[in-house]
């Protein structure tokens, strides 16, 4: 199971979001569930540096990925990172939705 962890400050912003695990639902090049969190968290990343010019503190292991917004940007750079933040939480509070045994979503 693919467990997803997001941690907020007190103005609701996502300051810490941590996935983990495999969610198994098919043999591996062939898991959809794992391709849909892969692609959702990568072009979001890859959105950020190249679009927002953030270099985010990115720890990505087999099976880890923990992303950390900096703590001091521009309100510009800040705006953007949290709408691209909240669009790759929502979508992958929606493919837990739709896959709710093989990922667990906390937010």
């Amino acid at each position: 199971m693919i467990e997803i962890k997001v941690k907020r400050d007190n103005k609701g912003n996502p300051v810490n979001i941590e996935i983990q695990g495999h969610a198994l639902f098919a043999p591996h090049g062939n898991d959809i569930v794992c391709a849909a969190v892969s692609v959702l968290t990568q072009t979001i990343i890859f959105a950020l540096e190249d679009l927002v010019g953030l270099k985010l503190p990115v720890k990505m292991e087999e099976g880890y990925l923990l992303i950390a917004p900096p703590a001091k940007m521009g309100k510009e750079q800040e705006e953007k990172c949290h709408l691209l933040l909240e669009t790759m939480l929502l979508g992958l509070e929606e493919t837990a939705k739709a896959y709710p045994r093989y990922i667990l979503f906390k937010d």
